[in-house]
């Protein structure tokens, strides 16, 4: 529920900030709302303690589930991921190693067409996130950095 309240606010307020872009965690001028995801982080950081397994299971599965759908809340599920990865680099070291894995090529091109849509900016920022965290990971990084270069290769 926590995650799922997250990602309609999400919604609702914007998308994927930049890596230390402060803006994207602000409401739009004249919005009165505080954006929930801050909120979203210190709750589930909370609950990992004692619920790590199934926020794992539920952060894997709404990655895959929105993969699938054309939903307009569906679209904005991997930013919002990308947004809590950011914000917290224990959720990103909860789920990375599954998330590496679970990165095969059926998956890679449901990723292509899910952002092939984008505009050219949005998808540099996503860019730029993903490699972001991808530098601030340090457990698994050797394991990114094989899924890297065997992707790469022909």
């Amino acid at each position: 529920r926590v995650l799922s309240c997250g990602l309609k606010d999400f919604c609702a307020h914007g998308g994927v900030a930049a890596p230390g872009d402060a803006a994207a965690a602000a409401p739009p001028a004249g919005d009165k709302r505080v954006p929930k995801i801050a909120s979203v982080v210190g709750i589930l950081g909370h609950l990992a303690a004692r619920h790590a397994g199934s926020i794992k299971q539920e952060l894997l599965r709404m990655f895959h589930e929105s993969l699938g759908s054309g939903r307009e809340q569906h679209k904005a599920t991997v930013p919002f991921l990308l947004q809590l990865a950011l914000m917290s680099p224990a959720l990103l070291g909860t789920v990375s190693a599954e998330l590496v894995d679970s990165l095969k090529p059926p998956v890679l091109n449901q990723l292509h067409q899910h952002f092939s849509a984008l505009p050219r900016d949005e998808l540099d920022n996503v860019v730029g996130v993903v490699v972001h965290l991808i530098s601030q990971t340090s457990a698994g990084a050797f394991r990114i950095l094989q899924f890297l270069v065997g992707t790469a290769m022909p």
